[in-house]
């Protein structure tokens, strides 16, 4: 098992305080030094009381640090107590570690529309920030875990300058995960030392093709949000936008980014298989991109592929109702390396080659428009009883 380490400067916890029944349900992490702040959040309408509170936050001051994380309920749809009980937590954590309120910040996940238990939370604090430590890493990963099936962690290591930046985050999300911003809960942090503009610009590109590129369900949550932390500590010379420096950062975060939204996709609820989608020959990375989130999110398409059924109609029909213009008698469906339709007929037929398409834990589905140069990934998974199952009984 690969042992992912905290970035230098930064600790960790994460315990059990009653907000649910057995598993952990609050986290904790800290920076010994003030973090610069990126960060993007939930475009629901319907947006959650931490969210709103660490936007107000951010936008103030862009500085952090430590984060706090509940889960078991969203302090959504909880009118301004809600709204009072996210800068409770924020404050009381911050007398704790003896920092200003408005470095703390909040987010929650789990039940709408009920208030915030706060007692267990704040009679938590002081053990969640005794237990704070360099090795704290899994135990703040399994506190903010909801339907997830397993805790989901990535780092990369990398030199600068004969400095050794690390990048490490953790994620959750398993349900109500669809393409229209984070799609989930993400705290990522690194030691660089990095201006504020290229880490907002850091994680806005990473954002776009990771947590921004996956879908389970196709529905959005109330309480998305994505965070990276930047505290300097490694003591490299600062890396801006037009720095050499600023590629190197930006693949590593990258990297990690993308194991974490592919980490939510196979932890969908109920599902056995996980899909990439590639469009590529689009006249745009915007009709690619528009065209490869319809085919995964595809009710049809998912189950086609829970049931090993290649079925390349249900991905020429997505691909139609997607809202790209093209012809349809230069589009190109490839099914696990598998060629169905190509120069305006049908190449394959089932068989024994192509009765092997969607079998495997891992599907992929091909599809070139030839028109242009646009191209855009997708990840998705299958769809199954079980999570029918699940979502009918969440709050009961």
């Amino acid at each position: 098992m690969i042992k992912h380490k905290l970035p230098k400067g930064f600790l960790a916890n994460g315990i059990y305080c009653g907000v649910k029944k057995k598993r952990k349900d609050l986290a904790l992490i800290y920076s010994e030094k003030l973090c610069k702040v990126a960060a993007v959040f939930t475009s629901n309408v319907v947006k959650a009381a931490p969210v709103v509170v660490a936007q107000q936050q951010l936008e103030k001051s862009g500085f952090a640090k430590a984060v706090v994380i509940n889960s078991g309920n969203a302090n959504c749809m909880t009118g301004k107590q809600g709204i009072k009980d996210a800068r409770k937590i924020s404050s009381c954590m911050a007398k704790l570690i003896k920092a200003k309120p408005d470095q703390v910040l909040t987010s929650s996940t789990g039940i709408i529309g009920e208030l915030m238990p706060m007692k267990p939370i704040i009679k938590g604090m002081p053990k969640l920030v005794e237990g704070l430590s360099k090795d704290g890493l899994l135990e703040a990963a399994e506190g903010i875990m909801t339907t997830d099936s397993f805790s989901k962690i990535s780092s990369r290591c990398f030199t600068l300058g004969g400095r050794k930046i690390r990048i490490t985050g953790i994620a959750k999300g398993a349900g109500m995960i669809d393409p229209c911003m984070a799609t989930m809960l993400c705290y990522i942090m690194t030691d660089a030392n990095i201006s504020k503009k290229a880490l907002q610009k850091a994680l806005n590109e990473s954002n776009g093709i990771s947590f921004n590129a996956i879908t389970v369900d196709g529905d959005m949550s109330t309480n998305d949000t994505v965070m990276l932390l930047a505290n300097g500590q490694a003591g490299n010379k600062a890396i801006d936008t037009g720095a050499r420096s600023f590629k190197a950062f930006q693949d590593n975060l990258n990297g990690v980014c993308s194991d974490l939204a592919k980490m939510v996709v196979r932890d969908g609820e109920g599902a056995s298989k996980f899909m990439e989608v590639n469009v590529r020959g689009a006249k745009s990375y915007k009709d690619a991109k528009r065209m490869a989130d319809a085919i995964a999110g595809s009710l049809l398409v998912k189950c086609a592929v829970l049931g090993g059924d290649p079925n390349w109609g249900r991905i020429a029909s997505s691909a139609g109702s997607s809202g790209v213009k093209f012809n349809p008698d230069k589009i190109e469906i490839t099914l696990d390396g598998v060629t169905f339709f190509k120069n305006g007929k049908s190449t394959a037929h089932v068989n024994r080659k192509s009765s092997a398409v969607f079998k495997k834990k891992d599907v992929r589905i091909d599809v070139n428009l030839h028109s242009g140069k646009g191209e855009a990934t997708a990840y998705s998974c299958d769809i199954s009883k079980k999570y029918i199952t699940l979502n009918s009984y969440y709050t009961t």
